[in-house]
C-alpha cells in the first residue's frame, strides 16, 4: 500500500514537472502591447511565426518548438532568437527572452493572414482590419 502511494506521488510530481509545450498551444493569432507601447500581432502556423508590428509590417520567420523553448530565425537562419515559454494557456502565452519578456493574448480572425497571401484584395482588406485592430487597442 505505501509502495503505491508513493509511485502514485512520483507520478504527479513528474507530471507536474514536465513542460513539453505542443504546436498546438502556440498555433493561432496574438496581439501584444510591448513595453514601448507598441502594438503588434502575431500569427503562428505549422511552419511560421509571422511578426505584423504597427511601424514596419508583417515579416516571417521560421520556428522550431522543442519542449518549453522555442527558436525562431530568419529564412536565411542568420539570426535566431530563443524563447523559452513561461506559460501558456488557451488565451495567453509568455515568452521570455535573455532580453525581453512579452505577453501574447490569442485572439480570433475573420481573415487569416497566410489565406490572404495569396489574394491582393483579401491582403488589403487583412491589413485594414490590423490598422483597425490597432487603434483600438492604442
Amino acid at each position: 500500500m505505501i509502495k503505491r502511494r508513493y509511485f502514485v506521488l512520483c507520478f504527479l510530481i513528474l507530471l507536474g514537472c514536465s513542460k513539453k509545450i505542443s504546436k498546438d498551444q502556440i498555433i493561432g493569432n496574438w496581439w501584444s502591447i510591448e513595453e514601448d507601447s507598441t502594438y503588434s500581432e502575431v500569427y503562428v502556423n505549422g511552419a511560421e511565426w509571422v511578426i505584423n508590428h504597427e511601424s514596419y509590417g508583417p515579416i516571417g520567420y521560421q520556428y522550431k518548438l522543442t519542449d518549453d523553448s522555442l527558436f525562431i530565425s530568419d529564412s536565411m537562419n542568420s539570426r535566431l532568437r530563443i524563447w523559452k515559454i513561461v506559460r501558456s494557456s488557451s488565451s495567453s502565452l509568455v515568452i521570455k527572452s535573455n532580453m525581453a519578456e512579452r505577453k501574447l493574448y490569442k485572439f480570433k480572425l475573420n481573415n487569416s493572414y497566410f489565406g490572404a497571401l495569396n489574394d491582393s484584395v483579401a491582403y488589403d482588406n487583412f491589413e485594414q482590419e490590423f490598422i483597425y485592430r490597432y487603434l483600438i487597442r492604442k
